[in-house]
């Protein structure tokens, strides 16, 4: 590997005891109840299978009480987090399914394999969906979706198989884009969402929007950026530490910048980059803002020789460093043959997964290069067609989230 620098710019709670096939639950250790500590409650429901955690809200307001909690919340999803998934969406009839696999683990230099299994679908109106659609995600398992070129996005948790559909942008502007941000002090998920007008295919944003979820009540208030960005729809943000980094264009100094939005403070900040980094795929990297290439461009093929991995080492100091990572011998034989692939991201093991950008006729597999072994593996991806393959949006960590919406 090589690595250069560069400027690129005391609650407790009880449970039932059976009498004379009557049960009773209290909260205050009197009657027939067994106290336990609640932390030692939250333990156990933090083991079990998502679907029986939506059974047990149902027992009691008892549970539903403590199934609500942000702290139970938090330790299910540090669970979950050590046993990611990946997940696979795609859309067909108006329906979004999806289907979860595990994650592999370090495969090895072998071929391996993984079964896709068909997990929920939502089922959207009419005509929502349309020819395309656009899902982006966070790492606390929720996901935006946004479909018709006007309609509002809509937010789902395939965990709880809950959807939420935001409210309308409060302004004339139809073109609008929604990126999650995650606050981790407050604990708060934000919604950013910018609109533009009509009569350009690169639209201006003219308004600047912010929502915070799971307060009990959508409202949206405006904020303001403090220059005049282009946006790009497609384009996907990631948050990291409580930073949201998306790419935009300055319209009144053409220069190409990477935003950088607080989510706590709900303040801007930018970062002049080079051009090239929009033709990369933005990842995190130990903790920090990373954009993956192959030399300058979003794809590898037989004839590549390394990957690239700019990484943002400071952000005050707009310090970047990129790191060349030199592709095995195998990779054109045995690996690659004649597919060409495109970046999904990394993994929280910094492993590098690509993806074949096209599947006519060949079985639904990734690939996986790990940076620190140099080593590349085919993951098989069983449970799922080609047909189904070429219009899939594959997602790698995804956890489990239990907090209703």
């Amino acid at each position: 590997m090589k690595t250069r620098r560069r400027n690129l710019s005391g609650d407790r709670l009880t449970t039932t005891t059976r009498r004379n096939t009557r049960s009773k639950t209290s909260e205050n250790g009197r009657g027939n109840s067994l106290p336990f500590p609640i932390d030692l409650i939250m333990e156990i429901f933090s083991r079990l299978p998502v679907k029986s955690i939506a059974i047990c809200r149902c027992v009691s307001k008892t549970w539903a009480s403590v199934l609500r909690r942000q702290d139970f919340t938090e330790l299910f999803l540090s669970r979950s987090r050590t046993l990611p998934k990946l997940l696979l969406a795609y859309q067909k009839d108006g329906d979004l399914f999806f289907y979860s696999a595990p994650q592999p683990q370090n495969p090895d230099e072998n071929s391996s394999s993984v079964v896709a299994t068909y997990h929920m679908k939502f089922s959207f109106e009419a005509d929502f969906l349309g020819d395309a659609f656009e899902i982006s995600g966070l790492d606390q398992g929720l996901w935006i979706v946004k479909g018709r070129k006007y309609s509002a996005p809509v937010i789902c948790n395939p965990s709880t198989g809950q959807l939420l559909p935001l409210p309308r942008v409060k302004t004339r502007r139809v073109k609008s884009m929604s990126l999650f941000g995650y606050d981790p002090i407050d604990k708060q998920v934000k919604v950013l969402s910018m609109s533009g007008s009509y009569g350009s295919s690169i639209p201006v944003a003219e308004e600047y929007q912010i929502m915070t979820l799971g307060t009990g009540k959508l409202s949206q208030r405006m904020i303001d950026c403090g220059r005049i960005l282009r946006y790009y729809p497609h384009f996907e943000g990631i948050c990291i530490n409580g930073v949201l980094y998306y790419l935009s264009v300055d319209i009144s100094t053409a220069s190409y910048l990477l935003v950088c939005f607080d989510v706590r403070s709900e303040k801007f900040s930018f970062i002049e980059v080079e051009k090239f980094l929009f033709d990369g795929t933005m990842v995190n990297y130990n903790g920090k803002l990373g954009f993956l290439l192959s030399g300058e461009s979003d794809y590898v093929d037989e004839s590549s020789t390394s990957v690239n991995l700019w990484v943002l080492e400071d952000t005050h100091k707009q310090e970047w460093s990129e790191r060349t990572f030199v592709l095995p011998a195998l990779w054109e034989e045995d690996i690659v043959e004649s597919a060409m692939l495109g970046f999904v991201g990394m993994t929280g093991t910094n492993e590098i997964v690509m993806r074949p950008l096209s599947l006519p006729g060949r079985p639904f597999y990734l690939i996986y290069f790990n940076i620190e072994r140099n080593t590349v593996v085919r993951v098989a991806i069983q449970g799922m067609n080609g047909s189904e393959y070429d219009h899939v949006h594959i997602f790698l960590d995804h956890v489990e989230n239990v907090k209703l919406l």
